[in-house]
């Protein structure tokens, strides 16, 4: 079962209010001094790689070199008992750079999920991965991480549910590898059973993953030939060798 740690409990925690003095640190530094460079050597140097620079990249390092600084914008708690009063220094609330407001953003988010979305019900923890050799194209076309969504929802469907119970997920694109590398793939969770019509819930006796990794790699595989991204000879040779490169990781 998921552990209830809300923001609400974790601002609680707290004894006092300090700054962090982000620039202090040295994640600040590298983007403080790289910033005006790499919007200039970035096609020459990145782009053949990583595809072309987007504009939201700068302005969320720009937000981050704001981000709890007072000098870029403060307010003022006061009491009314102590009459004591601090300045606190608004925050980027970005997601990406900005290590403080991305780990507030996971929290409120999995609050939101835990208190508004998810039944009281056990889940699994799922990863759908694909081969290096596709990533290449949602690395230049990002709307193309649709074709994961629909193909890992439509395997669940087809492999979980059956005709009297409806399987549930909540799935999140993330498209970096623990080496930092690029590799576009989701994480989520599965209700570890169906839902029946009256509303009750039945438990899975036994999981088919294999036949969920073959339909999520089927059906990626499909719509990047309709999208013509690969050819009839791509996808026989992938099919082809024994370990597609598909996976579908499952665990409680």
């Amino acid at each position: 079962m998921l552990r209830k740690y809300t923001w609400e409990k974790a601002k609680g925690e707290l004894q006092h209010y300090r700054r962090r003095e982000p620039e202090r640190t040295t994640l600040y530094q590298l983007v403080f001094h790289g910033r005006d460079e790499l919007p200039r050597v970035w096609e020459e140097r990145f782009q053949g790689i990583y595809g072309v620079l987007r504009d939201e990249v700068l302005k969320a390092f720009d937000a981050y070199l704001n981000c709890g600084l007072l000098s870029h914008g403060a307010a003022r708690a006061y009491c009314d008992s102590c009459h004591h009063s601090i300045l606190i220094a608004f925050s980027c609330k970005k997601r990406g750079v900005c290590p403080s407001c991305s780990a507030k953003r996971a929290v409120k988010f999995a609050e939101h999920l835990y208190n508004e979305v998810l039944e009281d019900v056990p889940y699994r923890h799922v990863v759908f991965s694909m081969p290096k050799r596709l990533r290449v194209y949602f690395r230049y076309d990002r709307a193309l991480l649709d074709i994961l969504f629909q193909a890992a929802w439509a395997s669940i469907k087809e492999c979980l549910g059956n005709d009297t119970g409806t399987p549930a997920a909540i799935l999140t694109a993330q498209t970096a590898g623990e080496a930092l590398n690029y590799n576009p793939h989701l994480h989520g969770l599965v209700a570890d059973g169906v839902f029946l019509p009256d509303g009750s819930f039945k438990p899975f006796e036994q999981l088919p993953l294999g036949a969920v990794t073959a339909q999520f790699c089927d059906r990626v595989l499909a719509e990047l030939h309709k999208r013509e991204l690969i050819s009839d000879a791509n996808v026989g040779q992938i099919l082809s060798q024994k370990h597609t490169g598909f996976s579908v990781w499952l665990r409680p």
